[in-house]
């Protein structure tokens, strides 16, 4: 049974969860304060956001109205439990790697706008059959790297485009602090604790470089509010184990590292820290390393980085190739096959970065730090091209197109 739901039809749903702890709530927030800021589509989640009392004011102010909106919206939606839900106006949705499995192709989500858009981070190359009968309940997919799009046209899902994230270049920008004499040689490495992400590739290149360099410090953002998916970190051989949980619940990050032979004194776990803190951490950072075996988007941390001015070593595969270039980064090219590991049963394309290659890549930025400071400037300035408002002015192409062809 379908059931209409109505709203202004300037409105534009938002159909997953924003949050200042996730992904996919980043990109939620960001899109939504562009389009709060742009006033032609009035904002307006479809699932109750996570913790909006955690934003920091400047935030708080411009999401009051979208929240009072949210809180609509979600009322009429908590009272209607079944059937699809037919929106008077068009409706964002994220896809992942459900997209085409046998429990998720014949789903029809459970809201549907005028239009609909999903944005789309794929890993698992592995699509099945379904997958291009899934894709039809919307109007447009927009995967979010090149590579991600020629996975899913390879797949026969031909109503893709590509749309890149953006970053917020207020927040995300040079602040490097002056180093005191005797600081440590900074090494940041981000991104959520899994094997996909290759911070066992971090570790092995670390305690080799540290051995060389007793001034290293490995500083880690490696929170995971999903610790059953931390497994398999030990499968390619570099590391010993997994991290297990603390007394607290945490993931004990230093414990794992000690075990592996990086000294407690040579390391430093933000542990979970909002999103809005991170530059305060990049200001103090040499050089960023970043070698995931995949990524479906153009990875967030890595555009920080980069936004940042920290020379980053990043692993030229998947997600990355839109951002790895020798002129404004260290890139990775050594990428050997990856063997397939639930929950990800395709891997073509996925990239093993080689870790001779991640410490010499390092002990260029430690020799040569003009040239590293050159490459830190020049990723700034291919960053600023990656504005929230350019890709919101991409949205809102995408969603006048579908409208057009529709009128044709």
């Amino acid at each position: 049974m379908q059931k209409q739901f109505g709203g202004n039809n300037r409105w534009l749903g938002v159909n997953w969860q924003i949050s200042m702890n996730s992904g996919w709530g980043i990109l939620g927030l960001n899109l939504v304060l562009e389009a709060e800021r742009d006033g032609r589509l009035v904002p307006v989640p479809l699932v109750p956001t996570l913790h909006a009392d955690y934003f920091p004011p400047h935030y708080q102010r411009l999401m009051e109205p979208v929240l009072a909106r949210e809180r609509v919206a979600c009322q009429q939606l908590e009272g209607k439990k079944e059937g699809t839900f037919r929106c008077e106006f068009p409706v964002l949705h994220s896809l992942g790697n459900w997209l085409g499995w046998d429990s998720a192709a014949e789903k029809m989500e459970r809201v549907l706008g005028s239009i609909n858009l999903a944005i789309i981070f794929l890993e698992d190359t592995q699509m099945r059959p379904r997958a291009a009968v899934a894709s039809k309940q919307f109007d447009r997919i927009l995967a979010g790297s090149t590579w991600n799009k020629e996975v899913l046209c390879k797949n026969g899902i031909l109503n893709v485009e590509t749309f890149l994230q953006g970053v917020d270049l207020s927040l995300f920008c040079p602040a490097r602090k002056e180093a005191a004499k005797g600081k440590p040689f900074v090494i940041f490495s981000g991104g959520k604790l899994e094997y996909r992400k290759g911070q066992d590739i971090t570790v092995a290149a670390f305690r080799k470089f540290h051995q060389r360099h007793p001034d290293a410090m490995l500083v880690t953002a490696w929170h995971n509010p999903w610790p059953k998916t931390i497994f398999g970190l030990d499968r390619a051989g570099h590391v010993a184990g997994s991290p297990v949980l603390d007394a607290q619940g945490r993931t004990d990050v230093l414990g794992w590292l000690e075990v592996n032979g990086i000294p407690r004194g040579a390391c430093h776990d933000l542990g979970p820290i909002p999103n809005y803190l991170m530059p305060e951490a990049y200001s103090q950072v040499d050089v960023a390393v970043l070698p995931n075996r995949c990524e479906g988007g153009t990875n967030l941390v890595a555009m920080e980085c980069l936004a940042c001015g920290i020379p980053t070593i990043l692993s030229a595969n998947t997600g990355h190739l839109d951002l790895a270039d020798e002129r404004h980064c260290y890139p990775l090219l050594k990428q050997g096959p990856v063997q397939p590991m639930p929950p990800f049963f395709g891997t073509e394309g996925w990239g093993e970065s080689d870790v001779d290659e991640v410490v010499e890549a390092l002990e260029r930025v430690y020799r040569d730090r003009g040239e590293a400071a050159k490459r830190g400037a020049a990723a700034n300035r291919f960053m600023q091209d990656w504005t929230w408002q350019k890709r919101f002015e991409e949205l809102v192409q995408h969603l006048q197109h579908v409208q057009s062809e529709r009128l044709a």
